[in-house]
């Protein structure tokens, strides 16, 4: 089999090469679903995944497929998908708390957790959207509370990523930030979390074949009436001059902090921050996977002389 040319090898290859950068093996079904073209999962693309095995291009162990000697990265896998599945009665305790604070219209888990994998030093991610003009309100309120309540842990209450409803759709489009919303987990707010994915169904284009999950319960409480008397009080004048005044506080704090470490490119993508949108990644992860899946799909050209970069999407 030559790989120059085959789709459905180019296509496996790509998909492996992403989540290697995560240590992370795929298993056949996982492939598919998470591969960048719309394909059938047909014998083909089995036959041609076995001949990558039998040609040393691609390791096989069990179930789980990679790029190099897996064995270790598969028990990771294994035990960290194990540990997810307790985790999640806890994430949505806390995304229950979360949904409970004023202007918070819409949770979903992200991170690790929300791909069903939690490490040794794990966090929970919580991506929410809240009500237009009173992020920053509501965000400065959920920090407060984790720094008071829970001695400013990030264990179970990382929030890390806000927007409004009324600025659902996500303007960085490439394969980092479609992975990250098409796994999300929705947990409170069926009908904004339905929203938001309404408006970012370009994702659909770097993951045609996946499913979303579905199996994870949705909060929906009834009327919060202790919510709504806070909302009632906040939603005037002196809500407005609050979320302004957290903005500009917060804004000017990061930029003291962190705007030395970073470029003004890369500052202005790593804490992004306006009226309808606050992200605080200071990692910087974004860039460095996708510099990192660059990397590692020209390692795949040189070391197997194939043109994977020809089929390049991003």
């Amino acid at each position: 089999m030559q790989i120059n040319g085959n789709k459905e090898a180019q296509i496996i290859l790509r998909t492996l090469a992403y989540y290697d950068i995560f240590d992370y093996p795929l298993t056949e079904e996982d492939i598919f679903s998470y591969c960048d073209q719309s394909h059938p999962a047909n014998e083909q693309f089995k036959d041609v995944l076995l001949n990558l095995v039998e040609k040393g291009v691609v390791y096989k162990m069990g179930e789980f497929y990679g790029l190099r000697n897996i064995q270790q990265h598969v028990t990771d896998r294994i035990d960290g998908n194990k540990r997810a599945e307790n985790w999640y009665a806890k994430a949505r305790w806390f995304s229950r708390l979360i949904a409970s604070f004023p202007f918070v219209r819409g949770i979903a888990l992200s991170g690790s957790l929300s791909k069903g994998v939690i490490g040794d030093n794990p966090d929970i991610d919580y991506f929410i959207i809240t009500h237009p003009n009173r992020l920053w309100l509501t965000r400065t309120l959920l920090v407060l509370f984790k720094k008071v309540f829970l001695l400013n842990s990030y264990k179970y209450f990382c929030i890390n990523y806000f927007v409004d409803t009324n600025h659902l759709e996500i303007e960085e489009k490439n394969l980092f930030t479609a992975t990250e919303v098409i796994t999300l987990i929705p947990t409170y707010g069926t009908e904004v979390t339905g929203n938001f994915f309404e408006q970012n169904r370009w994702i659909h284009q770097f993951y045609p074949n996946f499913r979303m999950n579905g199996q994870h319960s949705v909060y929906n409480p009834g009327s919060q009436p202790l919510k709504r008397t806070f909302e009632f009080f906040l939603g005037s004048k002196i809500g407005d001059w609050l979320d302004n005044k957290f903005m500009n506080i917060t804004i000017k704090h990061w930029y003291k902090k962190f705007s030395h470490q970073f470029p003004e490119e890369d500052f202005n993508l790593v804490f992004k921050s306006s009226k309808t949108i606050s992200k605080h990644h200071p990692r910087n992860f974004q860039k460095k996977v996708l510099e990192a899946f660059k990397s590692r799909v020209h390692d795949l050209d040189r070391k197997h002389n194939i043109q994977l970069e020809e089929t390049f999407t991003l």
